[in-house]
């Protein structure tokens, strides 16, 4: 029993959202001929400063990183909304490749949604939210393969989250449920009129 909660405890640490961002952006990265620029720039906007942020509030708060507390999650939602909506700016001026900047602007509008829903509704899992998202733009580039590789993963991190009782089933279900959808309207309609 207490295996099976180290081992979610490790799968919740190396998926954590601001750390599953830089998985996403290196396999964009590896699937196409760009400068190594631009990687930088999405890992410092999309993981860096929201690593900071959420270190900063740990060590503040004396709490931990998993951020139980759903009324504390607001201030470092808007510090990523920030640091997105900046990264987004960046690659776009830098004329980084589509799915790159796409992903950013993904990764900004669905952190506004789990924002609102948070604050609003319930606490939703960012960790498969993080995962589930970004398996849209796996799927712009790798194809089906990619995308039902992220899939299986985002469920594998939902069932550790709910294994720690981070999050209950609904919870995991509706980050899955919406962050699939709405990455897809980014990517595919909305980044065409924005990028």
């Amino acid at each position: 029993m207490a295996l099976n909660k180290n081992f979610s405890a490790l799968v919740s640490l190396l998926f954590m959202p601001n750390i599953s961002s830089i998985y996403a952006f290196a396999l964009l990265f590896l699937n196409i001929n760009t400068s190594i620029f631009y990687l930088a720039i999405a890992v410092l906007f999309s993981s860096v400063i929201q690593s900071l942020s959420l270190l900063l509030y740990a060590r503040k708060s004396m709490g931990d990183v998993n951020v139980v507390d759903r009324k504390d999650r607001f201030g470092l939602f808007a510090v990523a909304i920030l640091s997105y909506f900046v990264g987004f700016l960046m690659l776009k001026y830098f004329s980084a490749p589509f799915i790159f900047t796409a992903l950013m602007l993904s990764y900004l509008l669905n952190t506004m949604v789990a924002a609102v829903i948070t604050k609003f509704v319930t606490k939703v899992s960012i960790h498969v939210w993080g995962i589930s998202g970004p398996s849209v733009a796996i799927f712009y580039s790798y194809g089906l393969p990619g995308f039902l590789g992220m899939l299986f993963l985002a469920a594998f991190v939902g069932g550790a989250r709910i294994k720690m009782r981070q999050h209950t089933i609904s919870q995991v279900v509706l980050s899955f449920v919406l962050s699939v959808p709405i990455t897809v309207f980014i990517i595919y309609y909305l980044s065409q009129f924005l990028i």
